[in-house]
């Protein structure tokens, strides 16, 4: 009886706390005349075009605060493609969400920290999240685009292949004709590698099949010529020659716009084949970030060394897959020590006091784990040199 009092008691705090947060967050967004000088900002690295520093994003949910993202620091060098890589429920899908402003608002908000991000049409730098709505819809689809994860759940089943193209085209180039808006469209399914592009145009999404509608979320996403694509598992669930395809165009068309490319998969080989650099993310967190080279040939967090033994390969004799023991923390309870070290085979007692700080083992190699600190020194950013 004690204890239905006590957790009735609980649920009663939880709401009231995240009642105060909604209260918070829905002040904010409806905030007018919101000066420039709340939202300009300064970029820390003049090769970068975006930059993330100690993001945090929750959700206030009825069972607790869920700690999605949880202090991510990185960023995105200008022409380059970052791999970020992890198990699913990690927080990949809701770092990008928050770069996009798309999370569902008021029970997700972005709690703190800073995403700026290098306007190259309007030669200044902007804070993301401190951003008007009306200044977040210019760049959105526009400077910043995100092929989704499920081009099905992505395309409007009612409307046309070329409506859907077009309105993006139509929104962002004030005065263009829908002829030329249909031209536009028209070129960029051509582009991505579709033929009889004037018949899917003018055809309905489940007319096509998944590489195909992949192919077409693409060229949605591309039809701005955007100066970062955020790529959510782009080659889920397609079979492994149209994923060489995606791979290949994606890369094509990197190279063609010169556009940085934040590739978010579960995919190593994906990510050995496509990323400059990688960020390695667990429970919301990053524990590993490096060059690929770095990643692939060096790992040093356990977690990393874990994914790759996971790998399957073409020369092993192993009668089975390798797979981390263990589960995920839950992570509307996170403790206050390494997430990783009940999962960990080289747990030591310095894992049970406090969660590890990044140490720097290369001037781009960092890890947070306790196995680095008697090498090297403790690193307190998380900006790739090259």
């Amino acid at each position: 009886m004690g204890d239905k009092k006590n957790n009735t008691a609980r649920l009663r705090e939880i709401k009231r706390f995240n009642n105060k947060k909604y209260r918070e967050h829905t002040k904010l967004s409806r905030r007018k005349n919101i000066e420039p000088s709340q939202y300009l900002t300064e970029m820390k690295s003049p090769d970068s075009i975006l930059e993330i520093e100690n993001l945090c994003t929750y959700f206030y949910t009825d069972v607790g605060t869920v700690k999605a993202v949880d202090g991510v620091t990185f960023n995105v060098p200008k022409g380059k493609t970052v791999g970020v890589v992890g198990e699913s429920g990690c927080g990949k899908s809701v770092m990008s969400l928050s770069v996009m402003r798309l999370l569902q608002e008021p029970q997700g908000q972005i709690a703190s920290g800073e995403i700026r991000f290098r306007q190259s049409s309007e030669n200044r730098a902007v804070n993301i999240p401190n951003l008007p709505l009306k200044e977040m819809q210019k760049i959105r689809g526009n400077e910043i685009s995100m092929i989704f994860q499920e081009p099905m759940t992505t395309l409007n089943p009612v409307f046309s292949i070329g409506a859907q193209l077009d309105e993006s085209i139509l929104l962002h180039n004030k005065g263009i004709s829908k002829k030329d808006a249909a031209k536009r469209s028209i070129e960029m399914l051509e582009l991505v590698g579709i033929a009889r592009a004037e018949g899917i145009y003018k055809g309905y999404p489940h007319e096509l099949s998944g590489g195909m509608r992949q192919r077409v979320v693409i060229a949605m996403a591309l039809s701005c010529n955007p100066e970062i694509i955020i790529a959510d598992e782009p080659t889920t669930a397609l079979d492994v020659t149209i994923q060489a395809q995606i791979l290949d165009l994606l890369r094509d068309l990197k190279n063609k716009i010169n556009a940085s490319i934040i590739l978010i998969t579960h995919d190593l080989g994906v990510v050995a084949e496509m990323a400059d650099f990688v960020v390695v993310m667990y429970a919301g967190r990053i524990v590993e970030q490096g060059t690929a080279s770095d990643i692939f040939h060096n790992p040093q967090h356990p977690y990393t060394v874990g994914l790759m033994k996971s790998r399957p390969t073409s020369h092993g004799q192993q009668e089975k897959l390798y797979s981390i023991p263990g589960s995920v923390p839950n992570p509307t309870d996170l403790p206050d020590f390494c997430y990783f070290k009940n999962r960990c085979e080289f747990c030591m007692d310095i894992c049970g006091q406090k969660y590890p700080p990044l140490y720097k083992l290369s001037n781009t190699h960092k890890a947070a784990c306790y196995l680095c600190k008697d090498e090297k020194s403790k690193f307190e950013g998380g900006v790739f040199s090259e």
